[in-house]
C-alpha cells in the first residue's frame, strides 16, 4: 500500500509520532505494516474517541462548519470513556485521540480522560485543538495527566492571515497560550506534551514562512493538504485502500462505533458501546467485508467510502504523480 496519508506533511523538527521506546517502536511498526500486508489482531491499535462534536470556532475550510452544524450535538459521558479505555487496556490498545469533530478542550473532563488513559497504560494519548481554551490552568492539568502529545491547528503566522481563517479566534491569545505551554513545560522540567503545530495548506499561507515562524517555538511543524469538503465526488474507481480499516476505529460522543474516524454520517453503524464491545465491532462481518472490498479496489461500492473526501484527495494525488 503506497502513498498512504499523503495529505499529511512533516515540515521540520522532530516527528512527534516517533519515539525510541521498545513498545512504542512495536506499535508504530504495526501501524505501518498492518495496512501493507493486510494484517490485523483481535483489537485495533488505536481509537478515535469523540469527546464532543461542538466547536467554538467557525473555520471556513472545516467540515464541521461546512455541514452547518445540522446534527445532534453532545458530550461523551465519563462512564462511556471509562468503559472504552477499560476494554482497550485489557486488549492491548496502544493509543487514543480524544477528538473526531469538535474542540476537545470544551469538555470539562478532558484532563480526567487523559489521566485515566495514561493510568491504564496507554502509550500514545493525544488530541488536536485550536488552543483557544489552552489556559495556564488547563496546561498544568494536562501535564499532570501526562498527555503525550498535542497537535495545535494554527493557520498562518500573522494576525491578519490567522484571524481571516480561524473565525472567532484571537491570534494574540492563542500564540500566548502556545508560548505559555512551552514555558510551563520548562518550569516543571518535563518534555510532554510534545507540541506539533499544523496548518491546512491554504492559498494565502506560504509554507516556508510558516516553518520559519514556528520552528523555534514548537517541537514539530507540519501541514495538511487542503481537502475540498464541499466536493464529494462519487463513483471513483481506484486501487487505493484506506489504512484505517487495519489500524483504528472511531467512537462518537453518543457511543456509536464506526469503522473509521471519517464516517460520522450514519453510513455504517456497528453498534453502540452500551450494548456491544469494540472487539466485536472490529471483528464483525461488516468490517471484514469492508476490508475485502478495499483490497479488491472496489471501495466506491461502499456508501461510507464512496465520496469520502480523504479517499478522493488520496486518489487525486496518486493520479497526479
Amino acid at each position: 500500500m503506497k502513498n498512504v496519508n499523503t495529505w499529511f506533511k512533516h515540515i521540520s523538527g522532530d516527528n512527534i509520532e516517533n519515539k525510541k521506546e521498545k513498545n512504542f517502536l512495536e506499535y508504530r511498526r504495526k501501524w505501518m505494516e498492518w495496512p501493507e500486508v493486510y494484517n490485523i489482531e483481535n483489537f485495533p491499535l488505536f481509537l478515535d474517541i469523540e469527546v464532543t462534536n461542538v466547536c467554538n470556532l467557525r473555520c471556513h475550510f472545516c467540515e464541521t462548519t461546512i455541514s452547518g452544524f445540522n446534527y445532534q450535538k453532545g458530550f461523551i459521558s465519563k462512564e462511556h470513556v471509562e468503559k472504552i479505555i477499560d476494554e482497550g487496556s485489557n486488549n492491548g490498545l496502544y493509543g487514543v485521540k480524544f477528538n473526531i469533530r469538535g474542540e476537545p478542550l470544551l469538555h470539562p473532563l478532558i484532563d480526567y480522560f487523559v489521566k485515566y488513559a495514561k493510568e491504564k497504560g496507554l502509550i500514545d494519548v493525544y488530541f488536536n485543538t485550536n488552543a483557544v481554551l489552552l489556559t495556564d490552568d488547563m496546561v498544568r492539568k494536562l501535564i499532570d495527566a501526562k498527555l503525550d502529545r498535542i497537535s495545535i491547528s494554527f493557520e498562518g503566522y500573522t494576525k491578519e492571515i490567522y484571524e481571516k481563517n480561524r473565525i472567532y479566534s484571537s491570534y494574540d491569545l492563542v500564540l500566548k497560550n502556545i508560548e505559555n505551554l512551552q514555558k510551563v513545560k520548562k518550569e516543571l522540567n518535563v518534555n510532554y506534551p510534545v507540541v506539533r503545530i499544523q496548518t491546512v495548506k491554504l492559498p494565502d499561507i506560504d509554507i516556508d514562512k510558516y516553518e520559519r515562524f514556528w520552528k523555534s517555538r514548537v517541537e514539530e511543524v507540519a501541514c495538511l493538504e487542503y481537502q475540498n469538503m464541499n466536493c464529494r465526488t462519487t463513483g471513483l474507481v481506484s486501487s487505493w485502500k484506506c489504512p484505517q480499516l487495519w489500524q483504528r476505529m472511531g467512537i462518537l460522543w453518543d457511543g456509536d462505533v464506526r469503522p473509521c474516524n471519517r464516517d460520522h454520517k450514519s453510513s455504517v453503524k456497528l453498534g453502540n458501546i452500551e450494548n456491544t464491545s469494540i472487539k466485536k465491532c472490529w471483528n464483525s462481518s461488516e468490517v471484514k467485508e469492508m476490508r475485502l472490498i478495499h483490497r479488491r479496489g472496489e471501495a466506491h461500492l461502499i456508501k461510507a467510502c464512496d465520496g469520502c473526501y480523504l479517499r478522493n484527495s488520496e486518489i487525486s494525488r496518486q493520479e497526479s504523480e
